[in-house]
């Protein structure tokens, strides 16, 4: 007589703890590579600021200025931003080339990056020749005091159409009610040779 041969094989129970354990580790790992991807992108603006700056100081040093884009840094200045930068107006043009002057292709923002208020972020340049604003502007993902930071910048996004410099504006940097992370500040990363603004951060800063 034959024995009989006994088959095995996993049960439901086992089947759906299977499943429950691979979604798990699924879900680990598109975290962990969110979060990667998104510190590689934020050090790439941080690199792409300090390669520009550079260039901009090389330029300055061959010129004896700075590439000019405005005759004046306040209120109706006309700044230049990346192509890639969704804010524009009568003041502000999006074009590749969004600092005059410099040999070579220009970075371009990364509009997967996101500040303030989940707004979209730009790469910004003005000039009036004799000093300039370089930044990476709402580019940070959560507020910073690394490199780049300086209390001076552009204006808010209900703003950027027609932005300027603005020296420590309450508006800017985190409200009359200081909220950190309405700080464009700290969301900014920023290179200008302007010495003459009081940069104290406001209380809670």
């Amino acid at each position: 007589m034959w024995a009989e041969r006994k088959t095995t094989g996993f049960t439901i129970v086992e089947l759906l703890i299977v499943v429950v354990v691979i979604g798990i580790l699924a879900a680990i790992v598109t975290v962990a590579y969110t979060g990667i991807s998104s510190r590689a992108k934020v050090a790439r603006a941080y690199s792409d600021m300090e390669q520009v700056n550079k260039q901009i100081q090389i330029y300055q040093v061959t010129n004896g200025q700075y590439p000019v884009t405005s005759p004046t840094m306040g209120g109706g200045a006309t700044p230049l931003v990346d192509a890639n930068c969704p804010y524009t107006g009568a003041t502000v043009t999006a074009t590749a080339q969004w600092v005059p002057g410099l040999a070579g292709s220009l970075p371009q923002s990364d509009q997967s990056l996101k500040g303030v208020g989940n707004g979209s972020s730009c790469y910004v340049y003005l000039s009036n020749g004799t000093d300039y604003l370089l930044s990476a502007w709402n580019v940070l993902p959560s507020p910073s005091t690394d490199v780049g930071y300086r209390r001076l910048g552009y204006r808010e996004v209900s703003w950027m159409s027609a932005p300027y410099y603005l020296c420590n504006h309450v508006a800017i940097g985190g409200g009359a009610t200081y909220i950190t992370n309405n700080d464009y500040y700290k969301r900014s990363i920023t290179y200008t040779s302007i010495t003459s603004c009081n940069e104290t951060p406001p209380s809670g800063a």
